[in-house]
């Protein structure tokens, strides 16, 4: 874990001011980058009438994700994303499993439904300037490979 740290920090500060191709006022941008690391991503819209991005990894598990945009006037100029995946377990996960996925991993946070129904949420903030697609794509992998090991941790 201490790797994936050490690789979003060591970029550097000149690299990521250096141009904004990524900002969550323009969710097209998040859209391009995800289609760019090999994800099938479509945008589609939240229940608030906000973007939302519906993605899937790769490979084996075609786990489904969505890109949810908060900070939104009006359903345009959002600030920030979260990426969120949830599971239906046929057995409850505790409590006790989700915080200590907490306090091993940064980044990614470990959350539990009304029926012990697990999800893991990451926040990113994107307001402007935004970010550079390096970082960005930086921020894409951190996750995948988060669902891949939350995938293993709870024996999805």
């Amino acid at each position: 874990m201490k790797r994936l740290v050490h690789a979003l920090w060591a970029l550097p500060l000149a690299a990521q001011a250096a141009s904004a191709d990524v900002i969550a006022s323009d969710p097209d941008s998040v859209l391009k980058v995800l289609r760019d690391q090999g994800l099938a991503a479509t945008m589609e819209t939240d229940d608030l009438g906000d973007p939302k991005i519906v993605s899937h990894l790769t490979g084996d598990s075609n786990t489904e994700f969505v890109v949810l945009f908060y900070g939104c006037t009006d359903n345009v100029d959002c600030s920030s994303i979260q990426f969120y995946v949830a599971y239906d377990m046929k057995d409850p996960v505790t409590a006790l499993k989700m915080n200590q996925w907490n306090r091993e991993w940064l980044f990614t946070k470990a959350t539990l439904d009304d029926e012990g129904d697990p999800g893991l949420e990451m926040d990113v903030i994107l307001a402007d300037p935004g970010i550079d697609r390096k970082l960005f794509k930086t921020t894409v992998d951190i996750w995948q490979q988060s669902i891949d090991a939350f995938e293993d941790y709870i024996d999805w």
